[in-house]
């Protein structure tokens, strides 16, 4: 059993296998009004303080004792606490990276990549009109959180700010040398390559080649972050001037976060606290809105968590928060194919999907020189990012909001292709306001 849980733990983010005598813990968010009372809390519950982040306060913790969130969460002062595990995972995961390599799979299309500007999600959100007014300014930070970023790759060295770039794979701001960079997979490379691959005339151009891109790495797998990860993704993104946090993956271990459940609540709790923060100090904060093909309004069943060890089916209902796709104010972004129609796989809701974007056989950066063509609303939510990021450079003073409202008012009316679309108020159930335009964005359509 021990090895079962070391493998999921490794899976999650260790970079190198632990000593056979280093101890199992399990990680924990303490969600509060006073983060120092927290902290002390958190230790004499027998815990350790990873990170305390008194701008929301959420103390970040993790220990080996089984009670422990039974004791925290009695504690007058505390307002929720939650285990961000199923399974254990070793102390080791805690410790700082740097230098990081890439040991993940090679592309498998790189040799193919259509020439620049031929791929075709750069038509349909019509970027050479766009890219004749504005490539972005390199004032405008777009925070790529998510597996980390190959800032070595030649189409992203010319975007990438190392000064705003971190790990927050273990809950706290590790600022080493490289501790950004991927390990086991290329997801953020990719994600980083549709926002701002540089307009050079080989492999593949971004949606704002000219503005900068800061990898804040959450996790070592796609779909594998954490809540702690995300308390410290942006907390960072809203303290370093970031103008938006492009933002495509799942949380583990629960892919819907139910208030009913402690440590799902507290999870969901401490994340939209994050979340919100970064919105106040002028984040956009843009995210994938998921794969299954559903509708979010209806779902009643997750058959996929606890990720980290395993999956159960549970019943579940539309408050149940996917993190961070449904937390307030987030731009939820769904996928197109090259027929600017609904990918089969993305899913759809009245109130959940703000705006599309191309999301099938994007082409894009892969990690150590290479490209790859890629499919899923990951791929459709830095589009999204990128056209965002084109808007706050021209206007660099505006607020998120307003930015977020441009956004909208650029995107494109899509009509309903087949009767399981609808009308909403805004658009519709596939759409959201429509396609993201990056010259109506920019005054250029």
């Amino acid at each position: 059993m021990r090895r079962i849980i070391l493998a999921t733990a490794l899976l999650l983010g260790l970079i190198a296998t632990p000593a056979a005598a280093d101890p199992l813990v399990m990680p924990h968010v303490v969600v509060t009004h006073h983060t120092g009372w927290a902290e002390f809390v958190v230790r004499k519950a027998g815990g350790t303080v990873v990170a305390s982040y008194p701008q929301i306060g959420v103390v970040v913790a993790y220990t080996a004792k089984d009670d422990f969130a039974t004791k925290v969460r009695n504690t007058p002062g505390i307002d929720a606490v939650g285990a961000t595990r199923t399974a254990k995972i070793p102390k080791e995961f805690f410790a700082p990276r740097k230098d990081l390599r890439y040991t993940g799979p090679n592309s498998p299309n790189s040799g193919q990549v259509p020439p620049e500007g031929t791929a075709w999600d750069v038509p349909a959100l019509h970027l050479p009109e766009a890219h004749a007014v504005t490539d972005g300014s390199r004032r405008t930070v777009v925070g790529v959180l998510d597996v980390g970023v190959d800032d070595t790759h030649p189409e992203l060295k010319p975007a990438f700010d190392r000064k705003n770039s971190v790990s927050c794979l273990s809950g706290w701001p590790d600022r080493g040398p490289g501790a950004w960079r991927p390990t086991l997979d290329g997801h953020g490379t990719h994600v980083a390559g549709t926002i701002a691959a540089a307009r050079n005339g080989t492999g593949v151009v971004g949606v704002a080649p000219g503005v900068k891109i800061a990898a804040v790495k959450l996790a070592e797998l796609d779909d594998t972050e954490t809540a702690e990860s995300m308390v410290c993704g942006f907390v960072w993104a809203a303290e370093h001037g970031f103008a938006v946090a492009s933002n495509s993956y799942r949380s583990i271990p629960w892919r819907y976060n139910c208030d009913d459940q402690p440590d799902q609540a507290a999870a969901k709790l401490a994340v939209g606290r994050a979340v919100a923060y970064a919105q106040r100090r002028n984040v956009l904060v843009v995210a994938s809105a998921g794969n299954a093909g559903i509708n979010l309004d209806t779902r009643s069943v997750d058959k996929e968590s606890p990720a980290d060890s395993t999956p159960v089916e549970r019943r579940i209902d539309p408050t149940c928060t996917r993190l961070p796709h449904e937390l307030p104010g987030v731009v939820g972004t769904g996928a197109l194919d090259e027929k600017l129609v609904k990918a089969t796989f993305s899913n759809y809701s009245a109130t959940r999907i703000s705006v599309a974007a191309p999301g099938a056989r994007v082409w894009s950066t892969w990690p150590n020189g290479e490209y790859r063509s890629a499919n899923g609303t990951s791929m459709a939510a830095p589009h999204a990012s990128g056209v965002a990021a084109l808007i706050a450079s021209e206007h660099p003073h505006w607020s998120a909001e307003r930015i977020k409202h441009a956004l909208y008012a650029t995107a494109t009316p899509l009509p309903c292709p087949d009767a399981v679309c609808a009308p909403t108020n805004d658009g519709t159930t596939y759409y959201g306001h429509g396609v993201v335009d990056a010259a109506k964005a920019v005054g250029a359509g």
